[in-house]
């Protein structure tokens, strides 16, 4: 009887501070859409971009100016985005400047998929923009670029 009560005790016990670890273990997302910077992985189907640098097509978007910018491979964007319904986006006015880049093509696909964006979801390390349910580019998390910077 005594052993009994002493292993229902120890039960109760181990159920109680494993419930107690479960409440305190709220897990935040390491990554949100605005609290990193992100730069181009690949485009949708795998299409790894030419770039003339490691700075290269590049993403961040500004909560707090509701903006977005980043770099194309030799030119820099910039524009307003608002999130909508559940991880909807969209980007609009946007502009850029004008250089000539040594790969040209390359910038111009990166900026027509970005016109494409409806949507994102972040897993892990990665931010993955979408149109409808396609994948058009993935993007690694990089440390904040700041807005100044333009």
């Amino acid at each position: 009887m005594k052993k009994s009560v002493i292993a229902c005790g120890a039960a109760a016990l181990l159920f109680l501070v494993g419930a107690c670890c479960g409440c305190r273990s709220s897990k935040t997302p390491a990554h949100t859409l605005t609290s990193d910077s992100w730069q181009l992985v690949e485009l949708g189907g795998g299409e790894k971009l030419a770039s003339s640098g490691d700075d290269s097509y590049t993403i961040t978007f500004d909560a707090a100016e509701s903006r977005v910018f980043g770099c194309g491979d030799c030119n820099r964007y910039f524009g307003g985005y608002k999130e909508v319904d559940n991880r909807g986006l969209e980007m609009s006015q946007m502009g850029s400047t004008r250089m000539m880049c040594p790969n040209q093509e390359a910038e111009d696909k990166f900026f027509d998929m970005l016109s494409q964006v409806d949507s994102y979801t972040v897993d892990g390390d990665n931010l993955m923009l979408q149109k409808g349910s396609d994948v058009v580019a993935v993007f690694e998390a990089i440390p904040l670029i700041s807005s100044k910077a333009e």
